[in-house]
């Protein structure tokens, strides 16, 4: 019986077969409560976490007559779960807080926004490339959520016997999102968030 060899590689994987990381990334709300200094423009904020980038589709079962043995499924409406953005607490960063407050005061009737003012947003979530090997970091991938407004802030509990910090959560509502991924690793191909 003749042997047969086979040619190995030091590793099948590769630079160019690695999947995104998920821990490097940029947060960047489109609402003027999140501008540098007051201004209008938006700045990339640092949150630990970002989770909910997912949407379903309702399932709608249908039976006739004289076909029963079965169902049809058919697609229903479909929904975007809500966002939630996790960050630990800094002194002196309450953009969030204000975003939520301003849109409790609007709802009241105390607010002071005008109709050209709107408490929804566009958010664009920039997943960057790791591992760096330039001074700039490419965008691998770029979602853009729609129309977002925050429902609810909260903050960790408090414990004397822990050993933690204060994280803050921000749970928002949408209306969908979109995504743009790069096409090939390296430093030469970025894209941006979708229009």
């Amino acid at each position: 019986m003749a042997t047969s060899t086979v040619t190995q590689s030091p590793s099948f994987a590769n630079y160019a077969s690695d999947p995104l990381r998920n821990f490097k990334f940029h947060v960047i709300i489109n609402h003027p409560v999140f501008g540098s200094g007051g201004s209008a423009t938006p700045v990339p904020i640092g949150f630990m976490s970002v989770s909910g980038l997912g949407m379903q589709t309702d399932i709608i079962a249908y039976r006739q007559g004289a076909y029963n043995v079965t169902t049809q499924k058919m697609p229903g409406q479909s929904d975007f779960g809500p966002l939630v953005l996790q960050k630990g607490v800094i002194l002196g960063d309450a953009p969030a807080l204000d975003w939520i407050k301003a849109l409790f005061l609007v709802q009241q009737g105390t607010g002071n926004w005008t109709n050209d003012q709107d408490f929804r947003s566009n958010i664009d979530i920039l997943v960057l490339d790791h591992p760096v090997t330039a001074a700039n970091v490419t965008v691998k991938a770029a979602f853009r959520v729609y129309n977002a407004w925050p429902t609810q802030v909260s903050f960790t509990d408090l414990d004397a016997a822990g050993n933690g910090f204060l994280v803050s959560q921000m749970t928002l509502a949408h209306e969908g999102w979109d995504v743009n991924f790069a096409q090939k690793p390296g430093s030469g191909d970025s894209v941006a968030p979708p229009n």
